[in-house]
């Protein structure tokens, strides 16, 4: 899920402290599309080898402008995703990993914004999914807990479960719906409605 804010800055001061990098290659749409699709497997123990993963896409994940990323976007087929809540307050929080997130409830179904970074440059406005969610998850020592978002959280939350069962963001958009491009020009960013790109 991208935002559309680069956060470089907290993976620079990690690799300048000594600390390990770990940034993994995110796959892309339609080039790794098989692997994108195939669904993930529950985790069946929370260790180290969960918690590698998990630091695996929080340095992935900071090294974009992301707010969410899901473990089968670097190629591991496990229920896991990474999120950064407070889009709608415009600040947002740290990655929190969601260790077998299952969605226990939604709100009505609205258009809004998504974009992914397995599909980077391209957003719409046209995406239905729920207003609201709740979940259950595990953290990152195993605890499980239930929490509901909404608005721009509930999307991002949305959106990288459906990356664990093969489902992406293109599958949910409006029979009207309009996929815009990013191009930079000499003005600065625009956004190019890809149906007037062969024109």
């Amino acid at each position: 899920m991208i935002d559309g804010k680069i956060e470089g800055a907290a993976v620079h001061a990690r690799a300048t402290s000594g600390g390990f990098m770990a940034v993994r290659k995110i796959l892309q749409y339609p080039k790794d599309e098989a692997l994108l699709r195939k669904k993930s497997s529950k985790v069946k123990k929370v260790n180290d080898t969960v918690r590698n993963l998990v630091q695996d896409l929080t340095e992935t994940l900071l090294s974009q402008p992301g707010a969410g990323l899901a473990a089968p976007q670097i190629g591991v087929h496990q229920r896991v995703v990474l999120v950064r809540f407070g889009q709608d307050e415009g600040e947002m929080q740290a990655p929190v990993a969601l260790i077998n997130p299952v969605i226990l409830e939604t709100g009505p179904v609205a258009k809004g914004f998504d974009g992914c970074l397995s599909m980077p440059g391209i957003i719409t406005w046209d995406s239905m999914r729920p207003t609201w969610l709740r979940f259950r998850a595990q953290d990152e020592q195993g605890k499980a807990f239930t929490r509901r978002v909404d608005g721009a959280d509930a999307l991002v939350v949305h959106h990288e479960i459906d990356h664990l069962d093969g489902i992406f963001f293109l599958d949910r958009l409006s029979p009207d719906a309009q996929l815009y491009l990013s191009v930079e020009t000499d003005e600065g960013e625009q956004l190019v409605p890809l149906n007037q790109l062969s024109r």
